[in-house]
């Protein structure tokens, strides 16, 4: 589904990785590792395109949703949870925003032609079970019901990440990419976020510092090491006992 192309990324003079060839299938979950300051972040930012390779490139259809953890909570303080949560699909939350605004007017003609594109949209993104979706992934993520209709302001930092975990997980992408997920997360969210990802049809790649995550999670590792990036089949425990067998080699 994504293809990775001879790669590069260097900071001045000191080179992260280079020459590194990938293919990101659908149904793989790979956990990203590696040591801190290697290039993990990075490597999932060029994938993402927030970030610019050195070199090569990184081919992704133009079809394909990529859904992007970001750590951005401070730009919703304001806004519903829940509100918050369904913005991970922009074209849904601004077709459903408009339908309300046009459905609240008390005055002038009635636009039925826009209230009949924004319904198109709305039915589009399966937007009447959109609203179910998210608050089931909410309550999977460890915010109750009562909570989702309130700010985003009245959650701790901890659980401000928990619902935008929750906003690229209910925006239905076709690809997810999640740098340190379960940061913040108890062991029943993260269980939860485990078998959402189990029944995830994409290509997931996660960072992650909990190994036991990414025994549970992955079914391959990409390791970044030596200045590349290399593929290994299997869990984190895999991981480490191939690699240690390639060192004594």
């Amino acid at each position: 589904m994504i293809s990775v192309s001879g790669l590069a990324k260097s900071y001045g003079a000191q080179p992260l990785f280079t020459d590194v060839y990938l293919e990101l299938n659908r149904g793989e979950r790979y956990g990203l590792v590696g040591a801190n300051g290697s290039g993990k972040t990075t490597l999932l930012n060029i994938i993402s395109g927030h970030e610019e390779p050195s070199a090569g490139s990184v081919s992704v259809p133009k079809n394909v949703k990529l859904g992007v953890l970001r750590q951005d909570q401070f730009i919703y303080e304001n806004e519903e949870i829940l509100g918050v949560t369904l913005q991970g699909n922009p074209d849904l939350w601004q077709a459903m925003v408009a339908k309300e605004e046009l459905l609240a007017e008390t005055h002038g003609e009635f636009d039925a032609e826009r209230f009949s594109e924004l319904e198109e949209i709305v039915q589009l993104y399966d937007g009447y079970t959109a609203e179910a979706r998210a608050a089931r992934i909410l309550e999977g993520l460890g915010i109750p019901d009562p909570l989702h209709r309130q700010p985003l302001s009245v959650l701790s930092g901890g659980f401000k990440l928990r619902v935008l975990l929750a906003q690229v997980l209910a925006a239905a992408p076709d690809v997810l990419l999640l740098d340190e997920p379960t940061n913040h997360l108890d062991i029943l969210s993260i269980r939860w976020l485990e078998t959402f990802l189990a029944e995830f049809a994409g290509p997931v790649v996660v960072i992650s510092h909990d190994h036991r995550f990414l025994d549970n999670v992955s079914t391959r590792i990409l390791d970044v090491d030596y200045e590349t990036v290399t593929l290994y089949t299997g869990n984190y425990t895999t991981f480490v006992e191939s690699k240690a067998l390639e060192r004594e080699r």
